[in-house]
């Protein structure tokens, strides 16, 4: 029996879809003359969305391994952008939050994330954007449970 063509796979083109935004997204930061990459980024955007995340939550909402988080917060901290904070009379819940410098870069970068994410969907009608989204969340459903 034949099997469809890898390029016909929906797994495969999102992997695809994801990969080619990823290169995009790398190349308007640096076009940009920002150093920062895009898991750099992603690991600010989730801090600022959730002020007073941890370690824990923060890998497991990125879908990252705690290594490579860890890895990720180091620079981070070292760049000054994130910091590290005990929860009051817990030494256990290190709580993770935005430097004043880190909430500054945010919030420059956050217009041409924008862009960015424009960019892929741009043709796109607002019809086309919401059935994808929804289809893409039906997907992640269907595989979670």
């Amino acid at each position: 029996e034949m099997d469809e063509k890898l390029e016909d796979v929906l797994y495969y083109l999102i992997d695809k879809t994801n990969k080619v935004a990823r290169r995009y997204s790398q190349e308007s930061f640096a076009n940009g003359g920002h150093d920062i990459t895009v898991d750099q980024w992603l690991v600010l955007k989730k801090i600022w969305d959730n002020e007073q995340i941890n370690q824990a939550e923060l890998a497991a909402s990125l879908f990252k391994d705690t290594a490579s988080i860890t890895r990720t917060l180091q620079l981070l901290v070292k760049k000054k952008l994130v910091k590290k904070e005990f929860k009051e009379n817990d030494r256990r819940h290190l709580l993770l939050s935005l430097t004043a410098k880190g909430e500054q870069l945010y919030k420059q970068l956050l217009p041409l994330v924008k862009t960015m994410r424009i960019q892929g969907v741009k043709d796109f009608t607002e019809t086309e954007r919401e059935q994808i989204r929804k289809l893409l969340m039906k997907m992640i459903k269907n595989l979670e449970n």
